[in-house]
């Protein structure tokens, strides 16, 4: 978080990589970040894209044609694309430029499960945060401080229905 906030001041990188498993908020966090750079929520929506089932150049070209214009009632424009993975070789191609240049308006967010299959050339335009899954003793914590800070009385099982939440969590 301190890292993200630092590239996110000095204004370092419009590109962001977020990998880890499944689950661990990676387009939640790119949905942050959009918002912390001043894109409306609106925008954002409009511009999450589903790499897994747009994987071609098309899809590509669409979102960069989309970017040659300022976005209209907000000052930038967060272009999210999800399970980055899947797109194809063609289609990475047609994005290192704009990944390495975009214009002042835009913000370029990856997110993957598998960043073993991000070309080299597209994570060394990035500034890539790996999540990981939250351990089950920091969960049951976090479950527990949430439900005192909401005033929410958990019972005499309270230990453990929390440590079945935490555990079914997953991480």
């Amino acid at each position: 978080v301190r890292s993200l906030r630092q590239v996110l001041a000095r204004k370092s990188s419009r590109a962001f990589l977020f990998t880890g498993p499944s689950g661990t908020g990676k387009t939640t966090l790119a949905r942050i970040v959009a918002r912390m750079v001043g894109c409306s929520p609106t925008e954002i929506r409009a511009g999450e894209h589903d790499a897994a089932t747009n994987t071609g150049i098309d899809a590509m070209r669409a979102i960069q044609a989309v970017l040659e214009y300022r976005p209209i009632g907000g000052a930038v424009r967060a272009i999210i694309i999800d399970e980055c993975h899947a797109l194809s070789k063609q289609a990475w191609q047609s994005v290192l430029k704009a990944l390495e240049e975009p214009p002042p308006w835009a913000y370029w967010m990856l997110c993957t499960t598998e960043p073993a299959r991000v070309p080299t050339t597209a994570v060394t335009r990035c500034a890539h945060y790996a999540l990981k899954l939250v351990p089950q003793p920091v969960l049951v914590e976090l479950i527990e401080r949430v439900a005192a800070a909401e005033k929410i009385r958990l019972g005499d099982d309270a230990g453990r229905v929390v440590g079945l939440c935490a555990r079914e969590a997953g991480g």
